[in-house]
């Protein structure tokens, strides 16, 4: 009997040193997750990444969806309403508008709140990423998705997902500022090249966001490779 109630007792002494571990373990992890830049802090930061990764993609199934409709890449516009003049009249031929129902079916969307300046989407074919489409002597510019003037630490966090280690002390986007919003014309004679190759790792870069010279900070996306 005396046996029995020692081996109880050392057991009972086993059970709360591990639930003391546990409490322990439990209050370490409640702590991280509420400190700054942690937590429920960086899970924000990622939904808000997944949002603006989705809506990229929904923009290059929408550009597919023209092409595929026999639509020429030049005949591709992105007029959001009647009254958008930037980009044209979405009642200009709705079957090659991405953001009509009639051609590439993308709900036009702004971006999430906190994420930039409030600037909305823009859309460029004057620049070529390395490494993509027709390189070199010949290289083509792309067409491309961009979302202007997001945060640094929203920049660096979207790299960190697409696995892009772009060096951001660096300026990296090159130029900052593009000929003119996409309105059918290419620029292939030749096209400014929109990050300087030497800063990029991983290549050819789909997404990624980068550096302009002036300090701000730009996610790209590249609809249709050319």
């Amino acid at each position: 009997m005396a046996h029995s109630a020692r081996s109880t007792s050392g057991n009972m002494l086993i059970y709360i040193l591990g639930a003391i571990f546990l409490m322990g373990l439990l209050i370490v992890l409640l702590k991280g997750s509420f400190q700054e830049g942690t937590g429920i802090d960086a899970e924000k930061t990622l939904i808000t990444i997944n949002e603006v990764q989705r809506y990229g993609a929904e923009l290059e199934r929408g550009v597919r969806y023209i092409m595929q409709n026999g639509h020429s890449e030049s005949e591709i516009r992105f007029a959001r309403d009647t009254t958008d003049v930037g980009y044209g009249l979405i009642t200009d031929r709705p079957e090659r508008q991405v953001f009509s129902p009639q051609g590439g079916a993308v709900e036009y969307r702004l971006p999430p709140q906190g994420v930039n300046d409030g600037t909305p989407w823009q859309f460029y074919g004057d620049t070529h990423i390395p490494d993509m489409g027709t390189d070199g002597a010949l290289a083509h510019s792309e067409l491309i998705a961009v979302l202007p003037q997001v945060t640094e630490s929203f920049c660096r966090a979207l790299n960190q997902n697409a696995k892009q280690p772009i060096d951001l002390t660096q300026t990296s986007i090159v130029p900052c500022v593009t000929v003119g919003f996409f309105n059918g014309d290419f620029v292939d004679e030749p096209p400014e090249r929109l990050l300087d190759e030497n800063e990029i790792p991983n290549r050819p870069v789909t997404q990624a966001c980068g550096r302009c010279g002036d300090g701000t900070y730009h996610y790209f996306r590249v609809l249709l490779s050319r």
